[in-house]
């Protein structure tokens, strides 16, 4: 008797039509059943952080839903609410984020994480943070953080980009664009850690804890960039749609299907790029879950390659989960970036260790 090992990746599952006309919609019933679930898991979620330490999921309900008292509507709306909203946003926004750049380049490796983008958008709000308001730092300052983060992590990514491509080339190499993406991701923690040092003590101590990625500070002057980030995220994703999923199995065979390859794959870096540093303003750099995020994602779904609004709600899920986490069974005031490193690096080895594999048969 002869026993088949099982697959290294999920098998796909086979999807349905449905006509509406004169269109013809894919449905993906295991997708869809995932989409769902995740987006329960999240509501719950959500409930969950806002009752740790307060009150119960049940009561938090009555209270978004208007049945609160003057108190509990104080401690809800303007201090609970925001963060849990930012946490669910950011991780959604990295997890698509994450999404849209491995589906582009064919590489689970290539994330916002590994190719600096992250770093280079924390530079910008870090030159924010603690910039005085005079001299040339005094630019960033007045423009704030969300726009600093987006203008940092549009200079690195434009600076890896062009100094990983190569002519006529739609795609350059994954793995020189990996490489000078860590790079680029060192060169930008070199200028945090000099902008760090030259700062003042209370700006510095802003500015780091910042940097492992907290929720503990924020605001609903964060939840705006959180949500333009999340709405660009899905947004392009629907632009896109066929052409996106397309891409991911060539340049020839997109080519092939009609599909204008420059567009899809220029355009969805820079979507790519907007929304992780647009998430990262809101939150900074949480750890690892545009790496995690559409891994899990693939697994769960059992698709061809990640979808983008699915990991962007499996990212969500893992960032209140951390969130919860820190507040409920961690030490008090432990960062969530702390919990999703401790998560995402073993899972970053094993994507490694499993690659290596792959392109050894």
């Amino acid at each position: 008797m002869t026993v088949t090992a099982p697959p290294s990746h999920p098998v796909p599952t086979r999807p349905t039509t449905l006509r509406l006309g004169p269109t013809v919609w894919v449905i993906r019933p295991r997708l869809v059943t995932c989409s769902v679930t995740a987006v329960v898991v999240a509501v719950g979620l959500v409930l969950v952080g806002l009752s740790v330490g307060f009150t119960g999921p049940v009561d938090a309900a009555r209270i978004l839903l208007g049945g609160g008292r003057a108190a509990e509507n104080i401690v809800v709306f303007d201090d609970l609410l925001p963060r849990v909203l930012i946490a669910a946003l950011a991780g959604f926004g990295l997890g698509l984020a994450g999404c849209l750049t491995q589906v582009v380049t064919r590489n689970p490796l290539a994330t916002p994480d590994m190719l600096g983008i992250t770093s280079g958008a924390g530079a910008g709000a870090v030159l924010a943070l603690t910039s005085s308001t005079t001299g040339f730092g005094a630019v960033f300052t007045r423009l704030g953080v969300p726009t600093s983060a987006l203008l940092g992590g549009l200079v690195t990514a434009a600076a890896m980009y062009a100094l990983a491509w190569s002519r006529g080339q739609v795609v350059t190499s994954t793995l020189r664009l990996i490489l000078i993406g860590v790079g680029m991701t060192w060169m930008m923690q070199a200028v945090i850690g000099y902008l760090i040092s030259r700062a003042d003590v209370h700006d510095a101590g802003t500015a780091q804890t910042w940097l492992v990625g907290s929720l503990a500070d924020t605001g609903w002057r964060s939840v705006p960039a959180a949500a333009i980030a999340a709405a660009l995220g899905i947004g392009w994703t629907a632009f896109t749609g066929r052409a996106l999923i397309v891409s991911g199995l060539g340049p020839d065979t997109s080519r092939g299907l009609g599909v204008r390859l420059g567009v899809v794959t220029y355009g969805t870096l820079v979507a790519a790029v907007v929304v992780a540093s647009l998430a990262v303003s809101a939150a900074g750099p949480i750890a690892f879950v545009g790496l995690v995020a559409p891994q899990i994602a693939l697994r769960l779904a059992r698709s061809a390659s990640p979808t983008p609004v699915f990991s962007g709600l499996v990212g969500a899920c893992m960032v209140l989960a951390a969130d919860v986490a820190c507040r409920s069974v961690l030490p008090a005031g432990l960062p969530v970036g702390v919990v999703t490193a401790a998560i995402g690096g073993p899972f970053l080895v094993y994507l490694i260790v499993q690659t290596a594999r792959g392109s050894s048969v």
